[in-house]
Order: C-alpha cells, then sequence, then structure tokens
C-alpha cells in the first residue's frame, strides 16, 4: 500500500511564485539574488502556516540551482531536486527546540568553517530560533556577525520578541503576514481541481475563513473534509466538521449583550477544549462590529464574510456601540492572554466562562461620567444618605421653588471623618426642633471654593436692612483638617470639565482617567485623584510629573481653582498601604501609625 501524503506537503510552494501572499517578501528576496545583494543571514517572522520554512526552502534552491543564482529556481537540476527531497549535502536544517544549548552552538561554529562540498553556499535553515538559549544566543552572536563568505543562515520563528536584540541586529528582518481569506480560498480551489474533488460553491471560501490566515491549517482542514465526506463535500459539511464555530460565536455573543448568563454558559460546547479557538472567535467578530460602528457600516461592505453573519455583527454594533465594544474586546484579550502556557491553560473553560460572564454585565463598558450620573439620580431620587447613623432614612429634600439659597442655609458641607455633632437649631424662630434644615440642591454655599457668604441677619435688624458680609472658616490645612469631597452636584461636572480640558494638552492621559479615574475629593488647596486596575504601560503616564502639572492646569482651567493635583494609582496599593479615611483620621488628629507587626 502506497504512503499518502498530506496535502500540505505534497503541494508545499517550490518557487517564489507558488508563495501565498506574501508578494512583498518574495520581491524583496528575488531582488537581493538579481543585484547580488544577498544578506549571510536572513530571519522569517510571521504567524504559524504562512510559509517561513517554505520561503527560506525555496532561497536556499534558487542560491544552489546550477543554473543560478537564480530569481526562480529551474526545479530540474539535480541540486533543485535534491532540496526538495531534503537530501541536498549543503543545506542543514536544524530544529532550534531540540538543540537549545551552547555545546549544539559550538559544533556549528566548528562545521561553519568547512568549505561546501558541491555548492556555492552552505545554507543552514534554523527553525525555531527563538528556542535557543541566551547563553547559546551569545556563544553564536561572533559566527553570526562575521561568518565565512561562503555560508547563508535562515532563521524561522513565530516568536521573534523571544529573539536577543543582538541577534536581530545582525539579521535581515523579513515579517510574514496573515493570508487573506481570499488567497487561501483560490489556492484551496486549484487543490480541489488537482486532486479531483467536486465541490460545491463557497466550500474555498468557507474553508479560508476557517483557516484564519494560516494555508497549512486550511490543507490540513480538507484532509480532515475528504476523509469524512469524501470527493463531493458541502458547505454544511465544512460546518459540521469545522463545528459551526462561526454560529457559535455570534449566539454566545448576542446571549452575552442580552444579559443571560444562563444562555452563555448553556451554549458552550459540552466537552472541553478549543477554548481559545472559540475566545480568537470572538475578538474577531468583536473587531468587525467594532470597525462597522466607528466606520458606520463602510468595513462590513468591504468585508467578504456572508451577508448574514455581517448583518449580525452590524446590529451589535449599533446596539452595544464603540464604548461597550471596546471593553469588551479588552476583557477577552486579557482572558487570551489567561490562556498562555505560563499562566492558566489548564483552567481554559473556567478562564473563558467567567470572561462571558463578565460581558453580560449591562454596565460594562460605560464611561465613568455616566456611571457618575447615574449615582446621581439615584441619590436624588432616594433622598440622600441616612442622616445619624440611626438605621433611618432621611426624608426626601424637596426641590425649592425659589433658586436662591435661604440666609439660614449652612456655609459648607464637610466630608465626615467622625460623627458628626448634633446640628444647631436654625435661626429663625420657628425652627426650634433641632432638626438639621433643609438645604437645597443648588445652594451656593455647597460650592467648594473659599467665598464670602451672607451671613444670617439678627433678630433684631430691620427687615430691609442687608445682611454683613462674613467669612465663614474652615479647618487649617496641611494634616489638621479631612480633605473636603468634591461637592456631589458639581463634581460630575467639574470632573468632565477637567478631562475635556486635559484632553486638549495630553489626550493619551485623559483617554487613561476617564476610562480608570475619579475625583476622589476636591477641595482649596488640592484634588484627589484616584485610578485603579493600571497595567505596567500605563503607570509611567500616572508618574510623569509633567502630566501632574497638565492636570493641575487643567483643572484650573475647568473652574477648580489653582490646586495642587494627587493621583492615587490603587493598582500599587499593598494591603497594608494606608487608605483615604485612614489618612484623614490621622490628618485629623495629626496623629501617626506603628507597624505591630
Amino acid at each position: 500500500m502506497s504512503t499518502y501524503q498530506v496535502l500540505a506537503r505534497k503541494y508545499r510552494p517550490k518557487t517564489f511564485a507558488d508563495v501565498a501572499g506574501q508578494e512583498v517578501l518574495t520581491r524583496v528576496l528575488q531582488g537581493a539574488i538579481r543585484d547580488e545583494r544577498v544578506g549571510h543571514a536572513y530571519l522569517f517572522a510571521g504567524p504559524r502556516g504562512t510559509g517561513k520554512t517554505t520561503t527560506a526552502r525555496v532561497l536556499a534552491k534558487a542560491l544552489l540551482c546550477e543554473r543560478g543564482p537564480a530569481e526562480e529556481p529551474c526545479g530540474e537540476c539535480q541540486a533543485c531536486r535534491d532540496v526538495d527531497a531534503g537530501s541536498h549535502v549543503d543545506v542543514i536544517e536544524i530544529d532550534a527546540a531540540s538543540n537549545t544549548g551552547v555545546e549544539d552552538v559550538r559544533v556549528l561554529r566548528e562545521q561553519v568553517a568547512y568549505a561546501p562540498m558541491r555548492g556555492r553556499y552552505k545554507v543552514y535553515i534554523v527553525d525555531e530560533v527563538h528556542m535557543l538559549s541566551k547563553s547559546a544566543f551569545n556563544a553564536f552572536l561572533k559566527t553570526l556577525e562575521e561568518p565565512p563568505p561562503h555560508v547563508v543562515f535562515l532563521f524561522a520563528t513565530t516568536e521573534p520578541h523571544k529573539v536577543l536584540d543582538t541577534v536581530l541586529s545582525r539579521c535581515q528582518v523579513l515579517h510574514l503576514s496573515l493570508i487573506p481569506e481570499e488567497v487561501i480560498a483560490a489556492r484551496i480551489a486549484a487543490v480541489f481541481e488537482a486532486e479531483g474533488v467536486r465541490c460545491e460553491e463557497g466550500v474555498p471560501a468557507e474553508i479560508g475563513r476557517i483557516a484564519r490566515g494560516s494555508l497549512r491549517d486550511a490543507l490540513s482542514f480538507c484532509d480532515q473534509l475528504l476523509a469524512l465526506v469524501g470527493s463531493e463535500p458541502t458547505v454544511a459539511d465544512v460546518r459540521r466538521v469545522g463545528g459551526d464555530g462561526e454560529s457559535r460565536v455570534e449566539d454566545l455573543l448576542d446571549l452575552a449583550a442580552a444579559g443571560d448568563r444562563a444562555g452563555v454558559l448553556g451554549a458552550l460546547p459540552v466537552e472541553e477544549g478549543g477554548e481559545a479557538r472559540l475566545l480568537d472567535g470572538c475578538l474577531e467578530s468583536l473587531r468587525a462590529s467594532l470597525l462597522d460602528a466607528v466606520r458606520g457600516g463602510a468595513a462590513a461592505a468591504a468585508s467578504t464574510t456572508p451577508a448574514e453573519l455581517r448583518a449580525r455583527r452590524l446590529d451589535r454594533a449599533k446596539r452595544l456601540g464603540p464604548e461597550r465594544l471596546r471593553a469588551w474586546l479588552e476583557e477577552l484579550i486579557l482572558a487570551r492572554e489567561r490562556l498562555a502556557p505560563r499562566n492558566l491553560p489548564q483552567h481554559a473553560r473556567l478562564v473563558l466562562e467567567l470572561a462571558l460572564l463578565e460581558l453580560c454585565r449591562p454596565e460594562l463598558g460605560l464611561p465613568l461620567a455616566e456611571l457618575a450620573d447615574r449615582l446621581e439620580a439615584l441619590e436624588a431620587r432616594l433622598g440622600g444618605a441616612p442622616a445619624g447613623g440611626g438605621g433611618k432614612p432621611a426624608p426626601r429634600r424637596p426641590a425649592p421653588p425659589d433658586p436662591s439659597p435661604p440666609a439660614s442655609a449652612t456655609a459648607a458641607r464637610e466630608r465626615p471623618a467622625r460623627p458628626a455633632p448634633p446640628p444647631e437649631p436654625a435661626s429663625d424662630a420657628g425652627g426650634g426642633s433641632g432638626d438639621e434644615p433643609e438645604v437645597p440642591a443648588d445652594d451656593p454655599a455647597l460650592r467648594a471654593d473659599d467665598e464670602l457668604q451672607p451671613a444670617p441677619p439678627p433678630s433684631g435688624d430691620a427687615p430691609g436692612k442687608p445682611p454683613e458680609k462674613t467669612r465663614e472658616r474652615r479647618a487649617p490645612r496641611g494634616g489638621k483638617g479631612p480633605a473636603r469631597r468634591a461637592p456631589a452636584r458639581g463634581a460630575a461636572g467639574l470632573w468632565k470639565a477637567f478631562l475635556g480640558e486635559l484632553g486638549d494638552a495630553r489626550p493619551s492621559l485623559a483617554a487613561l482617567l476617564e476610562r480608570k479615574g475619579k475625583l476622589l475629593d476636591h477641595g482649596p488647596e488640592r484634588a484627589r485623584i484616584q485610578v485603579a486596575r493600571t497595567t505596567a504601560r500605563e503607570r509611567p503616564l500616572l508618574e510623569d510629573a509633567a502630566n501632574v502639572r497638565a492636570c493641575e492646569a487643567a483643572i484650573e482651567r475647568a473652574g477648580g481653582g489653582a490646586v495642587r493635583v494627587e493621583i492615587e494609582d490603587t493598582s500599587r496599593q499593598r494591603p497594608g498601604d494606608r487608605d483615604p479615611f485612614t489618612s484623614e483620621v490621622v490628618d485629623l488628629f495629626g496623629g501617626h501609625i506603628e507597624d505591630n507587626a
């Protein structure tokens, strides 16, 4: 019985013209051969199945062709046939994953010194070069920088970021991109025709979408498909073998948009496995919806995706909006990172379930300003917090018919750091009940600036006599009084104005504060901004002194006065760090904290 050769090997490209979807890269290599500018080291970097090792073999064949070096190898001479068969003595292929140590590199350095036995070059093809250890890389540097003139190194890797910079600087780095769906579909159609497969219209395009940019994955899928259904596959067969992944992804995202947690968990496949592929599908679909939301459907019109899927993604873009789609993408990207081999691959199903349940939260992705507005509206409906801590809610405060404040209004509302003293009786004769006087919501006494407020007239004054101006005294600052929270009515407005002013000077910082920050409190001398869940790349923005000065200037332009801005990053706080309430108590009583550990 003859040994079957899989389609990925049988139809491996043998010339530069056959390499699919990498026209720029192949033209660079052909130009180097034509102008005799072939380098001594090339590094091919790109996703799996895009042609890294294949292109390296074609380049080796072009350099060793008996009619060359040629822009296109002839494929007929003995050298070309030997390279295709993997038996050419001057083409040495090395698997870096199996030869990672310094001793392997030392052997390689000794072999490099010998001249080629048959061809004009000795070509070393090192696959997955990022698997070499750091010491092996360092031992290889001198040989890589100044190899003998007859040696060419061809490296391939899917993770170029793991290759030392000193190695990258000694190579010509060529990046291979994911292959477009239509290119994969055209190659699959040609393979089916060569194999005598009579497929239904649309099968190659469906396989191209499932392959996600990898031609090798597409050909491997064709092997499975033909083994199951024979030589006449249909689109339904493709979806059956591929698990109908796109429909499942769209169903999951629709259930998450509806907030149906039970439905989301029930729609997951019963068997475990394939979580990373399902997450990738969700990311791809949400990216398409985000492009539709930003470009108004122009991205959907230019896509080769079936009309039904395009319609569902466009409808989701209209319902969710760009902000919530962006938040969903960030959440799924974090989940995808947790599935990396160094993190939690053994808990892939749990990571996927938690990520999808997080998408079901309706508030995920809402801007902080909108959340603050909703909170203020809720407080207004509930009538405020309890007055004295006795467990009974405070009575609803009716809106005053006159916008001008009563003369007996409290001058300023302090943030309580300790139980409030009993309220003083009202100044007029009918207010002796001891209850706190009613304060209208738009009382100017609630403003944060330190300005003159009219004092109530004495009981013996004439009714028409204007009251005298008096300055309301506050607790001294600098550690002797608690910081005053920004007024409940004006906090959201000040925050919005501050972000608008900051966006003109520091757009990146403004976007970060809008997504993850909030105005904690605002007083006449300082304003505190709290930021949560920052990443290592975001923290330098918060720690830059120039950015802090820009925040101070922005809050002054927004009407918050000339204050000192303090940015608190809660993601850097340890469990034993001082929280804001503890700090206020320490400042109020002039004390300090002792570590009893």
